[in-house]
């Protein structure tokens, strides 16, 4: 299947694997670009050695597009930007929180096109999704039923959905709803490729649907997750505290918690995140949309 996202990343499938942090390091990522889709290596916050470390061994392994995620947050992107014109990725990923500056997109996306870079921008609401197109180029809250045809018509770049696809139906009704290609994250964790603790892909294969809960709420950005004591804590802390109190008390919480299960198998007090922890809050990423450009 040939559109324009597979014109734009010069891939053969339209389907891109989530960045998903101490999950998508270069075999993960080798292996999706291999196979014809868009591999992401999630280093949004790694530190630059690691960061390039994990770009020269994809590198070694494919010789494929494949991307690496950023997150838009001012403080973070001159650094990222100057890595970024050296390293030169084939593709950024940027995820972004909810309210996207446009003149952060206007800056840094210019100098990201000038580095010869593709770029996937990650956003919350459909004015987001505008906002970031000015910039040069995924949404979430609302369903991605009501997302991706909204999105359709008002965008010009292609769109990606995402959002609890897995399987080719998921695929089949995100094309019926106007989008041209796919981003899943969870279903590659239980890969051969990925580098997690076997504990946590058995834990995923062994899931079912009322198996996870959301956490975080106070933070205004939950984040779905696989049910156990560490859930329980926090579910606990946000019903006997105000929402102040209780979102600083998560980020205490849920610091090195997803380290915890994916590298020591930790499935007590480690989070098995159906989605992302970004720096020390939590995300909801239920539905998702994708611009791509």
């Amino acid at each position: 299947m040939s559109n324009r996202v597979c014109e734009v990343l010069n891939i053969e499938k339209p389907i891109i694997q989530g960045p998903m942090a101490w999950i998508s390091t270069a075999p993960l990522v080798a292996a999706v670009s291999n196979a014809g889709g868009l591999g992401v290596l999630g280093v949004g916050f790694a530190p630059d050695e690691f960061v390039k470390e994990q770009v020269e061994e994809t590198r070694k392994l494919t010789d494929k597009p494949f991307g690496i995620n950023t997150v838009l947050i001012p403080e973070n992107l001159d650094r990222l930007t100057k890595l970024i014109s050296e390293i030169k990725p084939p593709v950024i990923y940027a995820d972004t929180l909810i309210n996207v500056d446009e003149q952060i997109c206007l800056h840094y996306f210019k100098l990201w096109h000038d580095a010869g870079c593709k770029i996937i921008l990650k956003a919350s609401t459909i004015a987001d999704a505008i906002a970031a197109e000015k910039g040069g180029g995924h949404t979430t809250v609302e369903a991605i039923t009501i997302l991706v045809p909204q999105a359709t018509d008002v965008l010009s770049v292609p769109v990606v959905a995402s959002g609890g696809i897995a399987d080719g139906r998921g695929f089949a009704a995100a094309i019926a709803l106007g989008a041209e290609g796919i981003e899943m994250g969870t279903i590659f964790m239980a890969a051969e490729e990925a580098s997690v603790h076997p504990n946590v892909k058995k834990a995923l294969i062994n899931a079912g649907d009322m198996s996870t809960v959301i956490t975080g709420y106070s933070t205004d950005e939950p984040c779905r997750q696989i049910k156990n004591k560490l859930s329980d804590e926090m579910i606990e802390i946000e019903a006997n505290n105000t929402k102040e109190v209780a979102a600083e008390l998560l980020r205490t919480v849920a610091e090195s918690s997803l380290k915890k299960a994916m590298i020591d198998g930790d499935m007590v007090e480690g989070a098995v995140w159906q989605d992302k922890l970004y720096h020390l809050s939590l995300k909801l990423n239920l539905s998702n949309l994708f611009l791509v450009k």
